[in-house]
């Protein structure tokens, strides 16, 4: 079992960010000293720099130094953390999960999904495609309101058996209540958490070999 991604935990996006606008800080800190101690040195013994406009430079130039190290401390707090949430999404791996999701893999030569209906919707149509969307499997489900447990035991419509494939399947089901007005379906998925993976914008979980968004989970158990 693995653990994919929790050593490389940064949010590359927003730290790429941050480095930009620390950098653009520093460099207008850099350059506002270069101009006020060259303002220093050329100004006339006769006409020295006025008191009030100085007093402003030496505000401006105090906020700036502030505003550097205030982006310098977010910056380690947003590292320390992403690093502490990357350790709590450790503890997912191998716990049994409910999420949504239409796409799961084989699991004992079969593939299961819950159905879930918005009303009763006898003669829903089934769709299975795999990887690469084409149409392994066509067929019909009588769905009651609420949850349907659904299993397909891989035999295609064409004739041709899938069930011991290691490839990725995806369903859609789309039906009608009984005056034949469209219903709201979704699909679930259950399985152990395999691997986390916090190497992009959002955390992902992988469940049955697919990853899924942490967002997508609706039921979590030992």
């Amino acid at each position: 079992m693995s653990v994919s991604g929790v050593g490389n935990s940064k949010n590359t996006s927003t730290q790429d960010n941050a480095s930009s606008a620390t950098k653009s800080l520093t460099s207008n800190y850099t350059t506002f000293l270069t101009l006020l101690t060259t303002q220093l040195k050329t100004q006339s013994p006769l006409s020295p720099m006025d008191v009030n406009s100085f007093t402003q430079q030496l505000v401006q130039y105090s906020s700036v130094e502030q505003q550097i190290q205030t982006n310098a401390n977010l910056k380690s707090m947003m590292d320390s953390m992403t690093s502490s949430a990357a350790l709590q999404l450790v503890n997912y791996v191998g716990k049994s999960v409910t999420a949504y999701s239409d796409t799961t893999k084989m699991d004992s030569g079969k593939a299961n999904w819950t159905v879930n209906s918005s009303a009763a919707a006898p003669g829903s149509k089934v769709t299975i495609t795999d990887e690469n969307g084409g149409v392994v499997y066509q067929g019909s489900v009588d769905l009651k309101a609420g949850n349907n447990s659904f299993s397909w035991d891989g035999k295609g419509t064409n004739g041709a058996d899938y069930s011991s494939s290691t490839g990725a399947f995806t369903i859609a089901v789309n039906g009608t209540d009984t005056a034949g007005k469209a219903v709201t379906i979704t699909t679930e998925i259950t399985g152990k958490v395999q691997a986390v993976d916090t190497s992009s914008s959002q955390p992902y979980i992988k469940v049955n070999g697919h990853l899924l968004p942490l967002s997508a989970l609706t039921e979590v158990s030992a």
